[in-house]
């Protein structure tokens, strides 16, 4: 099993685009101030008649651009969208320690975004990977804030701690940042130390960029939440928030077996998007955006 990193997609890697230039014209970059930190937010206003509002929160080794790609067709079908960084992501700050990450202070986050943004009416909440293990806590936490719950491509179950993660999280600690990093290009097959012979493409230099500019108390928090992750899905049943749980079909982040059970324990919707792997989102933008709308709408 993979790390739960995003995964960029083949055509955007043959154009040579980042997601940072994927942002939509009309978006506006922001900050806000959310229990002591600043955490960086992109805002898109609706460009139809507004049906709701919409927070999109990114996975490990993310931050805000990973939704670029989707924010204007959500914005077209009414929605008005924000993407933030969590607290220690790019663009974001947070603490020092490790400890000044847990879920019950991240999902604490996501209620003072919204606060921040002065939305009163319930909010549609996606979190991807990592981000559907915040956004759980935050809907246990506050249930009557959410109009409802997508867990995109995130699983609510324990996924075991295997030796890539153990060996990565060691090596994060020890070494830093770099070393988790020439741990995945090991795992893939790739050139462990192109970064230092300034060898990179476009697409590896943006991902090298962000891992590097993540904190590394929030990655090691990170990787720590998924090692330990409890299983919540009967505490999710019980606020009654409508929710979506749906993946690419070929995600190879969170056992697809282990979703869809998710999905029946929750008794949620369930939505597999084709031709996409962990970030479905990126993968498949048009039939990602359609299927978020259909359960939204």
């Amino acid at each position: 099993m993979a790390l739960p990193h995003e995964q960029s997609a083949t055509a955007r890697e043959q154009q040579g685009i980042t997601l940072d230039e994927m942002l939509p014209e009309a978006a506006r970059l922001d900050t806000l101030r959310v229990n002591e930190w600043s955490l960086g937010i992109a805002i898109l206003e609706p460009t139809a008649a507004h049906r709701g509002n919409v927070l999109l929160v990114p996975g490990f080794t993310s931050s805000r651009s990973t939704f670029f790609c989707i924010m204007q067709q959500l914005a077209d079908a009414g929605y008005r969208v924000v993407a933030m960084s969590q607290r220690g992501q790019p663009y974001s700050q947070g603490p020092d320690s490790p400890e000044g990450y847990s879920l019950a202070e991240l999902g604490s986050d996501l209620i003072g975004v919204i606060d921040a943004l002065g939305w009163n009416d319930p909010v549609h909440l996606l979190g991807h990977s990592f981000g559907g293990l915040v956004a759980a806590e935050a809907v246990i936490k506050a249930p009557t804030r959410w109009a409802s719950l997508t867990l995109w491509n995130s699983g609510q179950q324990n996924m075991g701690v295997d030796k890539g993660m153990a060996e990565g999280l060691a090596g994060l600690r020890e070494h830093g940042p770099r070393a988790l990093w020439v741990h995945d290009r090991l795992a893939s097959g790739q050139d462990p130390d192109a970064d230092l012979r300034g060898e990179l493409n476009t697409i590896e230099q943006f991902y090298y960029d962000r891992m590097m500019t993540t904190h590394p108390a929030q990655l090691d928090a990170g990787l720590d939440h998924l090692a330990s992750q409890v299983d919540r899905v009967d505490e999710l049943r019980a606020t009654g928030v409508r929710t979506l749980v749906s993946h690419g079909d070929a995600d190879d982040a969170w056992p697809i077996n282990q979703q869809r059970a998710d999905a029946e324990r929750l008794g949620a919707r369930y939505v597999v998007i084709a031709n996409a792997g962990h970030s479905a989102h990126q993968d498949n933008p048009a039939d990602a955006v359609s299927a978020l709308t259909a359960f939204w709408g």
